[in-house]
């Protein structure tokens, strides 16, 4: 029934109202939309990010070949590695000279009576003489010298006194280590200045109040003493030098080398790309380093056949048992120069910590300046210096030709402070920016 005059009902269909303008948007964080790099499950997409990893051998070659080919690629790195041990051979050979005092002496006593102590004393009041230590034969002080413990050796003969006082010429015989001609020459002249100081003596000239001073006119009549060089009896700084040279050169070539393998990194953009490759700390450091110790066997080699061409100086010794030492000596100057790298933030600043710490090698290891003739406290820094170490082993292997129990005190420190420089510098390493 439919009622005439009755409104319609109304409408449940209400249209919202409009919203304001500022409301009508969301807010930017509520639109949440999937990321295309994040994958839903363990697609293809999740598989390619694990690193595929390489065998070890494999990423150290890998890394190895890299820097061969940037050193190859660098005209100033490689002409620095190849020239420079040739420059500095040529002028350290020729150019340097030194003076020495104080040189550590064994004797051999087996008379033991005024008149050897008294020639011993007139020896170490010349200061030339230093003595260390007393031994029991001839044979004994003949090790130390060729150990390296000592550079002269005074061997009394057991008539010595009686022979003196008879006037038959009594004989006192002084063992010189030649090896190092600037200590030889000194020693022998010392010894010879004695010699002759005591042969012109007359009893009216000497004081009758002393007795060591009448002890000194009994030597005069009869004193035969005869110095004897050992290695090297013509005294050529060049035997010296040249052997001695491979160390340093070694140390400053390789230090200054090494020093800029990660600086360079940095400074080109490539260290990023360096530190995110599958490799680990180990292979990228031996990686990085394998060029520079096959250059720094090359260099050893070179200045060994130059040395003999040029100056006539042999290895008499183990060529093998060099190399393996040589080995051991540049783990550390790697090390060394890996540490610069690492805590250095430009190149000029790895090329000036590494001139600073060449100083004292130069220095202080007993390449220019005898450690003998050091004050105590310069010696005591120069034993914390590898190179002092490896100069002792290589001019005993070339000159002297001992082997390795004879070498033994200086392998053990070499030893020591090589490894202990190298795994500094891996503890100063990391793969991060």
């Amino acid at each position: 029934m439919t009622i005439i005059g009755a409104r319609p009902p109304a409408t449940t269909d209400l249209q919202p109202e409009p919203l304001p303008a500022e409301k009508a948007e969301l807010p930017a964080a509520q639109t949440v939309e999937p990321q295309a790099n994040t994958p839903a499950g363990p697609g293809p997409a999740r598989r390619l990010a694990v690193p595929i990893r390489r065998y070890w051998g494999q990423s150290l070659w890998a890394i190895a070949y890299k820097e061969t080919l940037q050193i190859i690629r660098d005209r100033r790195t490689l002409g620095l590695m190849l020239v420079l041990p040739v420059v500095q051979l040529m002028l350290f050979g020729f150019a340097v000279g030194t003076t020495v005092a104080h040189i550590s002496t064994v004797v051999v006593d087996q008379s033991r009576d005024p008149e050897s102590r008294d020639l011993i004393t007139a020896l170490v009041n010349t200061t030339y003489f230093d003595i260390t230590t007393y031994v029991e034969t001839p044979l004994e002080a003949r090790q130390a010298i060729d150990a390296g413990r000592s550079k002269v050796a005074i061997i009394i003969a057991p008539n010595f006194a009686a022979d003196l006082r008879g006037g038959r010429g009594a004989q006192a015989q002084i063992l010189i280590d030649g090896s190092d001609p600037n200590i030889a020459q000194t020693a022998l002249f010392a010894a010879q200045s004695v010699g002759q100081a005591r042969s012109a003596r007359t009893p009216g000239r000497v004081p009758a109040s002393s007795e060591a001073n009448t002890n000194q006119v009994a030597m005069g009549r009869g004193l035969d003493l005869r110095p004897t060089v050992l290695y090297n009896p013509s005294l050529e700084a060049t035997r010296n030098f040249v052997p001695g040279l491979i160390g340093l050169i070694l140390q400053l070539v390789t230090v200054i080398l090494t020093s800029s393998t990660i600086v360079r990194e940095r400074e080109r953009g490539t260290f990023e790309q360096l530190i995110v490759t599958p490799v680990s700390r180990w292979e990228l450091l031996l990686g990085k380093l394998a060029p520079y110790l096959v250059v720094s066997f090359w260099n050893t080699g070179v200045i060994l056949v130059l040395g003999n061409l040029i100056f006539g100086v042999e290895v008499i010794g183990s060529i093998t048992l060099l190399m393996f030492l040589s080995a051991i000596f540049l783990t550390g100057s790697l090390g060394l120069g890996l540490l610069i790298s690492a805590v250095s933030s430009t190149s000029a600043q790895a090329m000036q910590a590494s001139l600073f710490t060449a100083l004292p090698a130069f220095i202080l290891s007993g390449f220019i300046f005898p450690t003998d003739s050091m004050p105590p406290l310069m010696r005591a820094l120069g034993y914390l210096l590898p190179l002092t170490y490896f100069l002792r082993i290589i001019r005993g292997i070339a000159m002297k030709g001992i082997g390795f129990m004879q070498l033994l005190d200086a392998i053990v420190p070499l030893t020591v402070l090589s490894v202990g420089i190298f795994l500094l510098s891996l503890t100063r390493f990391r793969k991060t920016l």
